[in-house]
């Protein structure tokens, strides 16, 4: 079965407030972690991780995208 125009809309902007979501979440981590909560090698190591973490999930939220641009709508009223 295949998804209504409605349902890909609704998954894109669902995607769309997880990636939005998390992007705040990292951010605010590393803005912490930046303002000195933590000193010292293992500081920066956890900052780092951050960082890279957020590229990561950046990365699976644009793929996600993707995946969800170009999956094709059923019409109204026709089933497949």
């Amino acid at each position: 079965m295949m998804a209504t125009q409605e349902q890909i809309n609704a998954a894109r902007r669902t995607i769309e407030q997880l990636r939005d979501q998390h992007a705040n979440d990292v951010r605010k981590l590393i803005g912490l972690l930046e303002s000195g909560a933590m000193k010292g090698r293992a500081a920066d190591r956890l900052i780092e991780d951050c960082k890279a973490w957020e590229a990561a999930y950046k990365n699976v939220f644009n793929r996600a995208l993707a995946l969800v641009d170009g999956a094709a709508a059923t019409e109204p009223g026709r089933a497949s």
